[in-house]
């Protein structure tokens, strides 16, 4: 299925298949990516970031017409790049910060379920457009389980001998959020 025939969004990936051995490349990188978030090792994550890496999670839109996109092209639940997230997001896990951050005291515990991997070709050799399904758990306390499923858009550049992240842009399937709070990478 391609990507136009597709009515969450503007979701890229539609060009040629990647190769097997890119394919798998991939994987590797995107599940290595969600034991690192589910871990909260942010200082981890944020070294396969490229300096001009984008991280966006549109709203969702709904409407009567399914021929119509569902998320929004000009408005965010977050809009971040990657000096907002190593300087604001990942420094209130750090020693000096945690006690102060209080929508991460106590820590949510965190899962990424990453499915249905696609990888695309893109117009640039080194870079490709990666499509996945995310289901996301959190729990806060004694709370009860909170998921989130959603699309995810990624482009990624090979550094030498693995990936770096360009641009993630998640597309959230609920129109109203029920995270506890939006501060968590998706």
């Amino acid at each position: 299925m391609d990507g136009a025939a597709l009515s969450t969004g503007p979701i890229p990936g539609s060009g040629p298949a990647a190769d097997d051995a890119t394919h798998r490349s991939v994987e590797r990188f995107v599940f290595h990516e969600a034991l690192i978030l589910d871990r909260h090792a942010y200082s981890d994550w944020i070294p396969l970031l490229e300096e001009d890496f984008r991280y966006e999670v549109p709203v969702t839109i709904t409407r009567d017409n399914p021929a119509l996109p569902s998320h929004s092209d000009s408005a965010f639940l977050v809009e971040e790049n990657r000096e907002s997230l190593a300087s604001l997001w990942a420094r209130r896990l750090e020693p000096d910060h945690i006690e102060f951050a209080w929508g991460e005291n106590p820590l949510l515990r965190v899962r990424h379920f990453i499915t249905n991997v696609s990888v695309f070709k893109t117009e640039k050799p080194d870079e490709v457009d990666v499509r996945a399904n995310v289901l996301l758990s959190v729990v806060r306390q004694s709370d009860p389980v909170v998921m989130a499923p959603a699309a995810r858009a990624d482009r990624l550049r090979r550094r030498r001998d693995t990936w770096a992240l360009v641009r993630r842009t998640v597309y959230l399937d609920e129109a109203v959020v029920t995270l506890p709070h939006l501060r968590m990478i998706i």
